[in-house]
């Protein structure tokens, strides 16, 4: 006897279970509790579970961190401290900050339906 079992992929709608449509933007952290995304799909709708969020402003704090102890440092020493060395420091430490956020938050998908 054969257990078939049916895996959603992450970014299934939770109403319909195809791919909601989400883009790059909606993963990044927000303090919106109340916010609500539309499935392309069906139109019906969603957001990302609490816990996913969680996971994506805390490792966007990682990333901020990593990026401030690391990359910023040695951009401020090449640059000797000037005003550009600083603005090239805070664009990569910015960069960082999505890059860490959006990955974990996309890797840790979770949707829930919303009324």
């Amino acid at each position: 006897m054969s257990n078939t079992t049916t895996t959603r992929a992450r970014d299934a709608c939770p109403h319909c279970g195809r791919p909601a449509g989400l883009s790059w933007w909606n993963l990044l952290p927000s303090r919106d509790n109340n916010r609500v995304l539309t499935c392309q799909a069906c139109s019906g709708h969603f957001d990302l579970s609490n816990a996913c969020k969680m996971r994506s402003i805390l490792s966007g704090m990682l990333g901020m961190a990593l990026a401030m102890a690391f990359p910023f440092q040695w951009l401020l020493r090449a640059g000797q401290g000037s005003k550009g060395s600083v603005v090239a420091g805070i664009a990569v430490a910015a960069a960082s900050i999505c890059v860490a956020a959006v990955g974990v938050a996309r890797l840790t998908l979770e949707l829930e339906a919303k009324p």
